[in-house]
């Protein structure tokens, strides 16, 4: 799922303030599957999602910090109040059975939705601050993914 973004209709604060809103929804996706885990007592599990949650928090705090620097104070133009379902999972397919690799492979999904906004949101800025930070956002995806399907592969070894 996810929602679409036509980034020419958005200002560059836009942009940030929506990736700002983007990492706090993976941060809260990874703190509900932590708090869904059925075995408490799989530690590494914990870790894991907990470690996740930390790394979208940080990412969120760079932004923020860029959006600060560059906007000031200036209100947003959009609200954190809806669901932007970039780094959400779709959570019509996890359904009432869904086991926990399952639920990671959907957040290997919207690690690939987050590494496309940050593809497309750079083409929108100019300044080497931001496109730097965009950069570093659009591996850092690449590098959460790949630390997802390690995830999985040893939940499923």
């Amino acid at each position: 799922m996810g929602m679409d973004f036509d980034f020419s209709m958005l200002k560059p604060m836009d942009i940030l303030d929506l990736a700002i809103y983007v990492e706090e929804e993976a941060k809260e996706h990874y703190e509900q599957l932590a708090a869904w885990v059925h075995d408490p007592s799989d530690e590494k599990v914990l870790s894991f999602l907990k470690r996740m949650a930390g790394l979208e928090e940080l990412h969120r705090s760079q932004l923020a910090e860029l959006r600060e620097k560059k906007f000031g104070s200036t209100p947003p133009n959009y609200t954190s109040n809806i669901a932007w379902e970039v780094e959400m999972p779709d959570y019509e397919k996890m359904g009432d059975t869904l086991s926990l690799p399952q639920a990671l492979e959907l957040a290997v999904e919207s690690e690939d939705r987050a590494y496309q906004y940050y593809t497309e949101a750079k083409d929108y800025f100019s300044d080497e601050e931001s496109l730097d930070l965009l950069e570093k956002l659009r591996m850092s995806e690449l590098d959460h993914k790949r630390m997802l399907e390690e995830e999985i592969a040893r939940l499923k070894g």
